[in-house]
């Protein structure tokens, strides 16, 4: 009976380390996201800017 809990513990662990893993990369991978919209939006706002100030002189 040692040997089958020994079994289902080694199992928990396994399952909670790739639990811990996918968490692990998955916040990664959001990070990743919101860098890319926070370059979206500085890029937006600064292609805005220089449009505005286009549209300044040219009236």
């Amino acid at each position: 009976m040692s040997e089958n809990s020994s079994h289902v513990q080694g199992f928990r662990e396994t399952k909670a380390a790739k639990a811990a893993e996918r968490y692990d990369r998955a916040n990664e991978v959001w990070a990743e996201v919101e860098a890319d919209r926070r370059a979206i939006d500085e890029r937006t706002a600064r292609l805005r800017a220089m449009r505005l100030a286009r549209e300044r002189v040219v009236s």
